[in-house]
């Protein structure tokens, strides 16, 4: 497969896993590299799943108050509110936790996949989702970090950058935070008109065989504990080559403004 190949996957499958899951076998993004949670280390993590089919986990997200999930928009294209349903308060995407379900998806009004802007989602679920020492909610960031910061990211991706291997378990991975020069690599800026790297977002790099991967989409970079990106794309999976988040704190407004709008 080609490089153009792998890249495009890295920001794709997400989306086109929600609307034809049955086509393709598990899958889903993991974090390369990375290691099992412990239990309830992450309580502001979800994953989002089919209504019709438990289990799979073709995305991720955040808890950010007990109506309300932060994701990526380009998750949810070609999903309704109806075929969502929201895993809280579990390390595996298997057994234990709650599912909600959603009655509102909110896509930024000006995300668009080419040229990839603005992915950022909320989720509005249909009743409170019950805190605990497991599910909690996760502040928003007013700064974004700054290069050489240590931040965590998390996901059920796959967890080895040739995509083969599915794990049960959320993983997590500590990754150093890289300027927004450092991140317009060769390699990236080949994609540069469709995939532009802005103030707007947030890179990490690692060594080669840690970082984001398919389905890991959605899910929070934590820095300080509290939310600063949203997984968005990479060139898959953990080949030394940088992640890109849309950074939380440039939307934070947009956040805000969301919510009170739609109030349940």
């Amino acid at each position: 497969m080609s490089l153009s190949n792998y890249f495009l996957l890295g920001f794709v499958l997400c989306g086109a896993l929600a609307a034809k899951i049955s086509a393709i076998e598990d899958p889903e993004g993991r974090v390369v590299g990375g290691k099992d949670a412990p239990d309830g280390a992450l309580p502001y993590q979800v994953s989002l799943q089919r209504s019709d089919q438990d289990n799979f986990a073709f995305c991720g997200g955040a808890i950010i108050a007990d109506r309300w999930i932060l994701t990526a928009a380009h998750c949810l294209q070609g999903v309704s509110a109806k075929d969502l349903r929201v895993l809280a308060g579990t390390n595996s995407k298997r057994s234990g936790g709650i599912r909600y379900k959603v009655d509102k998806i909110i896509n930024h009004e000006k995300y668009t996949a080419r040229p990839n802007v603005n992915d950022i989602a909320l989720l509005r679920t249909t009743e409170n989702i019950k805190f605990t020492e497991k599910v909690k909610a996760i502040e928003i960031a007013t700064e974004d970090p700054k290069p050489g910061d240590l931040c965590k990211l998390s996901g059920w991706g796959f967890t080895d950058k040739n995509g083969r291997s599915v794990p049960d378990k959320l993983q997590w991975l500590d990754v150093k935070i890289i300027s927004e020069k450092d991140c317009k690599t060769d390699n990236l800026k080949r994609f540069e008109k469709s995939f532009p790297i802005t103030q707007n977002h947030i890179c990490t790099l690692n060594k080669n065989g840690e970082g984001t991967c398919q389905g890991d989409s959605g899910g929070s970079l934590v820095c300080n504990n509290k939310s600063c990106g949203i997984v968005s794309w990479n060139i898959p999976c953990a080949r030394g080559q940088p992640d890109v988040y849309t950074s939380t704190t440039k939307y934070s407004t947009w956040i805000k403004d969301n919510m009170e709008a739609n109030k349940p």
